[in-house]
């Protein structure tokens, strides 16, 4: 087990921004803070009087004091008769600090809503008085892990600040922004934004709390990044400033001790650490009392300091003792209980506490033997998932949800090793099928919370008319995002161009905001459907899966490979021991000996190379399951970078060396017809057949044609690499395929952006031909590239921030485009590819590429998959027949798995015709056929028999 204090969260902190104003006397007693009192002041100055008081105790750390003379302010606001704006304005923001310090977020960002609303009406949307307002939102989402709309705030108060002239919030920006980078592992980058922070406020002479803060930040940085001397060097100053400058007991004291024990740990002064979190905690205690998220912070790396001595018991104590102090409304301080999901605020820093609660369960299994320390700590893992999906629900931004599912895929394969080990121990069936659920939940987590929401507005009761309004919302976004994001790659952005678009996204990401609210408080049934997380159990999916069916689940962690073998009859879990680093090279292998079309150095070393790895991941991945796979549809639900590679082109036997044969080896394609899944739940939950069109219309493809295409759209370094060649192959393919099944053709100069957009909603198939822009540090701003024009509304680039917003009706989607099921992988997402983006909006079936595409042997795949589709086949058939039909004719070089074996299916395989219906109209047309022609030749023999 890795050293646990190293990795304890001490989170960068935010320094509290206050509009302190007027005097305060330090002799106000709560007592007197009554009507009779200030009977006979008029409401500025009683408002004057409650606010000086207010401040006051918050200055002296009288937190309960302060809260109430807070109250009495708003009180007398809400009796109204007020002249100073002002006052008012600085009453909200300061009670929204005091709120947050304090620990109670919710009601803090409340009132920062307020003092919004307030300042827009009172004195414009473009005042500076806003700048705070937005630095403080942007605070408590932070908090919450929501760092993209964290961001947002910042860039918006960013925006308002005049770049002519000083301002004192500048500074505050610049912490906010070095949080981010700091909570994003960017140690460098947020070391940067501190020290701007830093000589800001030394230019001022600022030396107050929230240059503390940024002191005690900048400690934390050096300390992530080794700089042992400097790390210590800041933390004694931040301890030297706040005793000379506020004395012993102040609570700035508990932040910079408690990163201090954790620097003690680290640079193995292990005798001082206890030292530390006791000054750490008696500052918090006096400071914000038993019940505050500092104080239960500082408890739980009291935990995991015991957890480090092996002390779990010790340890659990401490981690209960923090959950108590985390939660209002939990008291139960034995440590075999947990609190319930109605006892809790869904918080990250409630799983921060509740997930080394449930490893030092699984440690202390380890040392009693008892199978209930082992079953509780699965109890909490099952509430920490539970927590995850509130808060990844909660998120309305899908970056936020992928740095979630990131961030916690981890809790997720330790649920799963634990199932796993209770079942073994026990052969109790249900932890069997907890470890297949805990599978579940961590594919593709976001793009199922995104599908349920969608089909929580068309089952809600929300009107097409309102959810149009959102659907044009989300694409003017899309629009302003990629405007943003663009302009920032080019080698001179043009500022103002991005000040002015991030001022629109911010007002219409607020107006989302508002949207998606009155949704959930005005449709209950929308609520209900929405924060529904369930994923299928075994019992439904083996009534989904077809007698010839074989779905197998992949789950991979560090240390293990475990396996999810399902039939309509059976269901079984394997757990296979690995060394992660050797499986993963084997799994580049295969992919880069794949989707390299480089075939001047295919020699006998690469054929090798290719081979040995494509026959050991067999082993790994299928060894043992030979007489299962007989005659079956393979159904793969990968993990991790399994999801780059096509099962299809994995080696049943092993190759001969000594010569080079592309054509003969034993491929799995060869055997087993294979298909994707993003998760069981999305491949079969809602999974419905049905044959024939659904739409009015059968197919739409485009074929763009690429003449002189200014290199200005190729932002990343791979679209350079890779250039945007003309296709002469696309168009042929089109062509051809339109032969097999009849439908419309865009090609050339008619393949544009706009006429897809205006027709595709139409179609029971899209088939794009074209090239693709992959953007892989930013995959939702990948890109299909259409034909270039002069049209001023689209830029023939869509991107999958807009796929995602557009609803389709096809039942297929057939990207013949490069690298269309390629891009960034994300820990607990899988791939972020543009196929993605066409599932999302919509489509049940994708067929994609995983890598670059050969127009010309393209083409010819495709015409053969649409013959087999037509003829009844089912998709994944007839994809497969379409490779073993190339594979039959293909020379020596065209018979490498590069030319064929990137396309893949994606969800539902049923076939576009029924069969059976086929032959049925076959008969029928051939009887209608021959009843004709024999009342044809009767009717002409009868007329010459009377001749």
């Amino acid at each position: 087990m890795k050293n646990f204090l190293k990795k304890i969260l001490i989170f960068p902190l935010f320094p509290l921004f206050f509009l302190f104003s007027g005097s305060a006397n330090s002799n106000y007693k709560l007592e007197i803070d009554n009507l009779s009192t200030f009977e006979k002041l008029n409401p500025d100055s009683l408002l004057q009087e409650q606010f000086n008081r207010a401040v006051g105790f918050l200055r002296k750390g009288e937190f309960d004091y302060s809260v109430q003379s807070f109250e009495n302010a708003i009180g007398t606001i809400i009796q109204g008769g007020l002249s100073d704006k002002i006052l008012i304005y600085r009453t909200y923001v300061n009670f929204g600090v005091l709120l947050k310090r304090i620990g109670d977020r919710k009601r803090a960002l409340d009132f920062y809503n307020e003092a919004e609303t307030f300042t827009i009406d009172e004195f414009s949307e473009n005042s500076n008085k806003l700048i705070p307002i937005y630095i403080n939102q942007g605070n408590i989402f932070n908090d919450y892990g929501d760092l993209i709309k964290a961001k947002n705030y910042y860039e918006k108060a960013l925006s308002l600040i005049d770049p002519k002239k000083e301002s004192r919030w500048l500074s505050q920006i610049n912490h906010s922004l070095g949080v981010i980078q700091y909570k994003n592992g960017n140690y460098s980058k947020s070391l940067e934004y501190y020290l701007k922070t830093l000589k800001l406020k030394e230019l001022k002479s600022l030396e107050n709390s929230t240059t503390i803060t940024t002191i005690n930040n900048i400690a934390n940085c050096y300390r992530k990044l080794e700089n042992y001397q400097e790390a210590d060097k800041y933390y004694q100053k931040g301890i030297s400033i706040v005793k000379d400058k506020y004395g012993n007991n102040n609570y700035l004291l508990g932040d910079l001790y408690l990163n201090y024990a954790v620097f003690q740990d680290k640079i193995g002064n292990s005798q001082n650490v206890l030292f530390y979190l006791d000054s750490a905690y008696k500052v918090y205690n006096k400071n914000f009392g038993g019940k505050h998220p500092d104080t239960a912070h500082c408890l739980k790396n009291f935990g995991d300091y015991y957890f480090k001595k092996k002390d779990h018991l010790n340890a659990l104590k401490y981690y209960q003792k923090a959950l108590i102090s985390e939660l209002d409304n939990f008291n139960n301080s034995t440590v075999y209980i947990n609190p319930t999901m109605d006892e809790l605020d869904p918080q990250l820093s409630i799983l921060e506490i509740l997930k080394p609660k449930a490893v030092t369960l699984r440690y202390l299994y380890d040392k009693t033997n008892s199978i209930s320390d082992l079953d509780f700590s699965l109890q909490t893992y099952d509430l920490c998932l539970d927590i995850i999906d509130k808060i990844r629900i909660a998120y309305q931004d899908e970056e936020s949800k992928f740095a979630l599912s990131k961030n916690e895929k981890e809790t997720y394969n330790q649920a799963i090793e634990i199932a796993v080990k209770l079942y073994q121990l026990t052969k109790d069936v249900k932890y069997k099928e907890k470890a297949f659920m805990y599978s579940e939940r961590s594919k593709s987590a976001s793009l199922l919370s995104s599908l349920n929401d969608v089909n929580a507005k068309n089952f809600g009761g929300i009107s097409t008319e309102l959810q149009e309004k959102e659907t044009n919302l989300k694409l003017d976004i899309a629009r302003y995002r990629e405007l943003v994001h663009d302009e920032r790659r080019k080698q001179i952005p043009d500022r103002d161009s991005i000040s002015g678009w991030q001022n629109v996204l911010f007002n219409l990401n607020e107006e989302y905001n508002q949207m998606v609210l009155r949704f959930e408080e005005d449709y209950p049934e929308y609520y209900a459907l929405k924060y529904d997380t369930k994923t299928i159990d075994i019992e439904e999916l083996q009534s989904r899966l077809s007698d010839n069916d074989l779905l197998i689940e992949y789950s991979i962690s560090d240390s293990a490979l475990f396996s999810f073998v399902i039939t309509k009859s059976s269901f079984e879990v394997e757990r296979e021991k690995i060394v992660k680093d050797s499986f993963d090279y084997h799994l580049e292998e295969v992919r880069n000996c794949l989707k390299t079309n480089d075939f001047a150095n295919n020699s006998v070393a690469y054929y090798q190379k290719y081979t040995k790895s494509a026959y050991l991941l067999y082993q790994h991945l299928l060894n043992g399951k030979d007489s299962l796979l007989t005659d079956k549809n393979l159904l793969i639900v990968p993990d991790d970078k399994m999801a780059y590679i096509p099962f299809g082109a994995l080696l049943k036997k092993e190759a001969d060396s000594t010569t080079m044969n592309y054509r003969n080896l034993e491929y799995l394609i060869k055997y087993n017809s294979i298909t994707y899944h993003n998760s069981a739940t999305l491949g079969f939950k809602n999974h419905s057949s049905s044959y024939g069109f659904s739409s009015s219309k059968s197919i739409l493809a485009f074929a763009p044609s690429y003449n002189d295409v200014n290199d200005s759209i190729l932002f990343t370094e791979r679209a350079y690499r890779d250039k945007l060649y003309p296709l002469p192959g696309v168009k042929e393919e089109v062509i051809n395929i339109s032969k097999v099944i009849h439908g419309d053709l865009f090609i050339d100069d008619m393949a544009t952006e706009a006429n897809f957009k205006a027709n595709s909603g139409d179609y029971d198939v899209l088939h794009l031909a074209m090239h693709t822009i992959i953007d892989d540090e930013n995959p939702m701003y990948s890109k299909l590239v259409f034909t270039q024009n002069s049209d001023s509304l689209q830029d023939g680039l869509l991107n999958t921030h807009e796929i995602y917003n557009m609803n389709f009706n096809a039942r297929m989607v057939v990207l013949s485009a490069c690298n269309t099921g390629d891009g960034k992988l994300l820990k607990g997402e899988g791939v972020m590819s543009l196929a993605r983006g066409f599932f999302y909006a919509g489509c049940p079936s994708v067929i994609m590429t995983l890598w670059t595409v050969e127009d010309k042997t393209g083409s010819n795949l495709m015409s053969n998959f649409y013959t087999f589709l037509s003829q009844g086949l089912k998709k994944n058939d007839a994809l497969r027949q379409a490779k073993l039909e190339y594979l039959k004719t293909a020379d020596a070089l065209k018979s490498h798995p590069y030319f064929w074996s990137g396309y893949v299916t994606l969800g539902d395989v049923d076939p576009l015709y029924d069969d059976g219906l086929i032959h049925k109209l076959m008969y029928f047309a051939f009887g209608s056929v021959g009843i004709i022609l024999f009342l044809f030749f009767r009717k002409k023999f009868k007329t010459k028999a009377v001749a």
